[in-house]
């Protein structure tokens, strides 16, 4: 592209991160179609906890993971779980992720996380600001245990992460800030710096904001095919029709990998299923997300809602809902919040998250097309880093350049030839 910028642009996926793509673009005055296959947010930004949470923004792939602990994840009540079925789909690109667990690579892909991080904040107060409309709050979020050691570890990764003011709080002054948890926990760390959105309204919000700018969205519309000519891409076809744009975005989570390999680009994305129940008019009342340290698992208060969430599963790129994931929330949960559960409905979900082995996402251009571009492989991060993905690949694309470093992000990385 030029720095001039595209005229138009279809950006392909209705999620956060396709959302918030759309709606820069289209600030910077590109003319802008998004387009999806089902309704909008309802695929992994339906369900998802909704934090906003730069103090734990770390790669997935992290140091000291070795067989042993992989094997543990062959184990259905692992918070990673890996499904023994899957492992013949999944070798290579678990060999690739085992091989970026490392001090080296997690350092680095750390500090590109928090340059990525850095203006998320001002970036969500500023879509308040402007008027869009989504549930929104800055409660921070709070780690609660049993153990002090395990709080302790929190704290240490937090501030490595850095950025964050944590807060340390003792029993009698977690049981005055959260009065609905029981007396089970010895104490909890708040970072108040942190927040929490609700995605699914964030989509709502920004839909609404993009089409009354002028944009366009398309929800029912299953892209079959990129038609492109040369090193060009010049439409999107549907069943029943085409859309041509002067550039496009594909921004499908994890299923972005397969749209990018019919234009010869290797993106090795997986799905890293994420579990939830929303509890409708819940028992449990919390003042802010709290996250279990012991047990993996998040909990996060919306209005007349409380959606608690968790575990990864690797088993391929499918949506199907396995009770059994469901069953070890529960499970894990219930001991030390035996209300948690309680409430006038539950609804189950699960969703892929997108994940590189590398464990950073993957922004910029396509290699060899000119005029196409990606945004995915967010792993748990995608609600955090969606409106600083959204501002940097607009300004990418609009000015040829970002102010946010990029590189580290680039598709080309997986390039055959390099790891």
């Amino acid at each position: 592209m030029t720095a001039a910028g595209p005229r138009s642009v279809v950006v392909v996926g209705g999620g956060v991160i396709g959302l918030l793509c759309a709606h820069y673009l289209r600030r910077g005055g590109a003319d802008v179609t998004v387009v999806e296959r089902d309704r909008l947010g309802r695929g992994c930004s339906w369900g998802n906890l909704g934090w906003v949470c730069p103090s734990i923004s770390v790669p997935l792939p992290a140091p000291g993971l070795d067989l042993r602990s992989m094997t543990g994840m062959l184990e259905r009540d692992s918070p990673l779980y890996i499904r023994a079925s899957a492992l013949p789909r999944l070798g290579k690109w678990l060999l690739s992720f085992r091989a970026h667990c490392n001090e080296t690579d997690f350092a680095a892909g750390s500090t590109a996380l928090r340059g990525l991080n850095e203006p998320t904040g001002a970036l969500f107060d500023e879509l308040a600001a402007d008027g869009i409309e989504f549930e929104y709050a800055k409660a921070g979020l709070t780690f609660v245990s049993t153990e002090a050691k395990a709080l302790r570890h929190e704290k240490d990764m937090i501030e490595d992460v850095g950025a964050a003011r944590v807060e340390e709080w003792n029993a009698e002054e977690l049981a005055s800030r959260e009065p609905d948890l029981p007396a089970t926990f010895t104490g909890a760390l708040h970072v108040s710096t942190d927040r929490h959105v609700r995605a699914d309204s964030l989509c709502t919000g920004v839909s609404a904001a993009l089409v009354a700018s002028g944009g366009r969205v398309l929800e029912g519309f299953d892209v079959r095919r990129l038609r492109h000519e040369g090193d060009r891409l010049v439409a999107v076809e549907g069943p029943d029709d085409s859309i041509e744009a002067d550039a496009f975005v594909l921004a499908v989570g994890a299923e972005t990998g397969m749209l990018a390999s019919s234009l010869g680009t290797r993106l090795p994305l997986q799905a890293g299923k994420g579990y939830s129940l929303s509890i409708r008019d819940p028992r449990v009342r919390l003042n802010s997300p709290l996250y279990l340290c012991d047990q993996k698992v998040g909990l996060t208060p919306y209005e007349g809602m409380l959606r608690v969430g968790g575990t990864m599963e690797l088993s391929g790129i499918n949506d199907r809902l396995d009770r059994g994931r469901i069953e070890s929330i529960r499970r894990v949960v219930s001991p030390v919040i035996p209300d948690a559960f309680e409430g006038s409905e539950v609804v189950e979900w699960v969703g892929m998250r997108p994940l590189t082995p590398d464990g950073l996402p993957v922004i910029g251009a396509i290699p060899g097309v000119r005029n196409a571009f990606v945004a995915t492989g967010h792993q748990m991060l995608g609600v955090t880093l969606a409106p600083s993905t959204g501002h940097a690949l607009a300004g990418l694309m609009l000015e040829g350049r970002s102010d946010v470093d990029l590189s580290p992000f680039s598709p080309d990385r997986f390039a055959v030839g390099r790891r």
